[in-house]
């Protein structure tokens, strides 16, 4: 559902001042025209970028400049040839019953993902709310956090409401959610190098 353009774009990106090794976009319902800009790292894995990020691009022939998250978006999707979302919609009606109009042909319902309907997203939205305010620079990979001090992090989250897992230090829970984190000890900065 969820499938990765395989077309490696032709322009290099500095996220956080670390140069990328491979970033793209991916379809995903509810970002901003349904896809969002993934990185591939060899220590997180895929994961997606946010406004948080401090972003740096060269193309052929240019000097690095400094992008917007939408700005990255729009240049992937001219550099990839990614669909555009407003040619994707256009579909033709499929047909109808012999009885009557289908009421459905041509409708495309909105996908919701899991994470939406669990909580997921709203939990890890207010974790990176929470880090950012404190001023803890973080990246974000699935549920795991990975962040420069494991224990200033803990405790922010602990004074936010988060419980602690009584049987492993970097694991936190949203009692109200019932959904588990996990913070990584390491320098963001260094993770993306």
């Amino acid at each position: 559902m969820n499938e990765c353009d395989q077309t490696e774009p032709s322009l290099q990106l500095k996220i956080n001042d670390t140069l990328a090794k491979s970033v793209r976009l991916r379809s995903h319902p509810g970002a901003p025209g349904d896809r969002e800009v993934v990185v591939e790292d060899p220590w997180l894995g895929l994961f997606a970028l946010n406004s948080q990020f401090d972003l740096l691009v060269r193309e052929a022939g240019s000097p690095w400049r400094a992008v917007t998250l939408d700005e990255l978006r729009a240049i992937l999707a001219a550099t990839t040839g990614f669909p555009d979302k407003a040619t994707s919609d256009r579909q033709t009606p499929g047909p109808t019953a012999p009885n009557g109009p289908n009421e459905f042909a041509g409708a495309h319902p909105k996908l919701v993902g899991l994470g939406t309907m669990t909580g997921l997203d709203a939990c890890l939205q207010r974790i990176a709310t929470l880090l950012y305010r404190a001023s803890i620079p973080h990246l974000r990979a699935g549920s795991t956090f990975v962040v420069p001090s494991m224990m200033n992090a803990r405790e922010c989250l602990l004074r936010a409401g988060f419980h602690r897992d009584e049987r492993y230090e970097a694991v936190l829970f949203d009692p109200e959610r019932r959904i588990a984190i996990r913070l990584l000890e390491r320098d963001p900065r260094v993770v993306l190098g």
